[in-house]
């Protein structure tokens, strides 16, 4: 059997580079999926909304305040607080996310009372407030009844709209049935709405009866983005049932049910570097150097190698069969774990990433690994014993990988750089060109024109050096000159 095929089958047989490759695979597609899976273009509200109602019973009024998240589902763990003649009356949000205050008026000579409303909640240990809002309650009607709250993000794709109606009957008492008509409009001519138009031209229609609150998501399709729609109400007679907080008679206008925006190209290569470049360039250098070491590295620093060499195998062959064994496990690692992360992305995605930055991708920690694997090389003819070479593997995972973005980052602050200078990027770039480790962030502001990962700056790659030629040599060289010199003291010195 020839050398380099005994070397490959021994180097991918290895318990090492076995569990090695299974968790490269296996990690990078679980990221895929989480990425795919919960990837939205549009920024979900993250804070609670209260929507009120109220029922009058003699002197006494009883607002109705509903927390509810961007999905239409309860909030708790809310105060609302409802002011009245300088009284305040609060009401802590149960479980199905009410929080109801019952108010005395007295004798009231107006129609309207207004009623401060605002309301506050625990958001990560510290205490926030709502702004103050107003409310009024008319009091010639006994009940504010139904209530349109619209823009609720429907949960099973969060590019689509839809509404809420919350009713409040006589005495608290939830909704009668109900049929509500969906309708596209032309907001540009309100003047020309008229609810019976829209009943009878309705795109979507929905029914429910005996609820306090109802979500509704109209079927909406790409072909729904930009277009405004509004709603109405009907009773079990076919009349037009009033919405309490709309501006025109018997209609809410719901405005856009659809935000989808295709998903771009740049978009896609954005979200693959940042959900798997740290992942990448934690692991893959792990693999590189630590098979480095117990395929080649180990053997020569222990004296198996001399025993090798005794056969007819050339110094030459074995350091360059075991280089280029070594070699296909990170390649193939890398490249199965794009496959697999292109399947999953189209999957939940529906788009590809292109060929070009496929290619840049695999390249890129190619790169990375053999860099690595090349240290090791080096090292490996540089001490004599193997507790020095382990410890200079390890020395190498640790300066040139794990700590490697944050030693230029000490070093400018200790400087006072600014982080909003050029000196501090050209530093910070020339610190990625220094380590293989900084190689995937070049490429990633190659391809996306950012740096940085967590307040990621915008740059013209180009200004600071970073081109596709030059990222060409850079790769090229940190692959070649360590396991050049390494080759050539494996044949002329050892």
């Amino acid at each position: 059997m020839k050398p380099v095929v005994y070397e490959i089958k021994r180097t991918l047989t290895s318990k090492f580079v076995i569990i090695m490759m299974v968790a490269i695979v296996g990690l990078v597609s679980l990221l895929s999926y989480e990425n795919g899976s919960t990837y939205s273009a549009v920024n979900i509200p993250s804070s609670p909304i209260l929507t009120n109602g109220y029922y009058l019973n003699g002197q006494n009024l009883t607002m109705v305040g509903y927390f509810h998240d961007a999905y239409g589902k309860p909030d708790t763990h809310i105060t609302a607080y409802y002011t009245y003649a300088n009284s305040t009356f609060s009401s802590k949000a149960n479980s199905n996310g009410y929080a109801n205050a019952t108010i005395p008026l007295g004798s009231v000579n107006a129609k309207t009372v207004p009623i401060t409303v605002n309301y506050s909640y625990q958001q990560f240990r510290s205490s926030v407030s709502s702004s103050a809002s107003t409310y009024s309650v008319y009091l010639l009607k006994s009940y504010s009844g139904l209530y349109i709250e619209n823009e609720i993000f429907n949960p099973a794709n969060k590019t689509d709209l839809g509404f809420m109606a919350m009713y409040v009957g006589q005495n608290g008492s939830s909704a009668p049935y109900t049929h509500f008509y969906v309708s596209q409009i032309n907001l540009s001519n309100p003047n020309a709405f008229s609810a019976l138009s829209l009943e009878g031209n309705h795109t979507f229609s929905f029914s429910a009866s005996g609820f306090s609150h109802k979500t509704f998501f109209p079927s909406a399709t790409a072909s729904d983005k930009g277009k405004n729609y509004s709603v109405v109400a009907t009773n079990s007679s076919g009349a037009f049932v009033s919405i309490s907080n709309s501006r025109f008679p018997d209609i809410s206008v719901l405005g856009p049910i659809s935000v989808y925006t295709p998903l771009t190209q740049s978009q896609l290569q954005s979200l693959i570097f940042s959900g798997t470049s740290e992942l990448l360039g934690f692991l893959i250098p792990i693999l590189a150097i630590f098979a480095a070491y117990l395929t080649y590295g180990k053997d020569r620093t222990t004296g198996v190698m001399e025993s090798v060499i005794k056969r007819p195998i050339a110094r030459g062959e074995i350091i360059a069969s075991r280089y280029l064994s070594n070699s296909v496990a990170i390649i193939g690692s890398v490249a199965l774990s794009m496959l697999l992360s292109d399947i999953i992305i189209h999957h939940y995605l529906n788009l590809y990433p292109t060929l070009t930055f496929d290619a840049y991708f695999i390249w890129t920690y190619v790169v990375e690994g053999l860099a690595f694997l090349s240290l090791v090389y080096l090292f490996s003819h540089l001490v004599k014993s193997q507790g020095a070479l382990l410890g200079a593997a390890i020395a190498i995972f640790v300066v040139w990988d794990l700590f490697w973005s944050i030693i230029p980052i000490a070093i400018l602050s200790a400087f006072g750089v600014s982080s909003n200078s050029n000196a501090y990027l050209t530093t910070q770039i020339a610190f990625n060109y220094a380590s293989p480790a900084g190689y995937s962030s070049l490429v990633s502001t190659f391809i996306t024109g950012k740096i940085g990962l967590i307040s990621s700056t915008s740059i013209n790659p180009a200004l600071f050096y970073i081109t596709a030629p030059l990222l060409i040599i850079a790769g090229i060289l940190w692959i070649t000159v360590p396991f050049g010199i390494s080759y050539w003291l494996s044949v002329n010195r050892d």
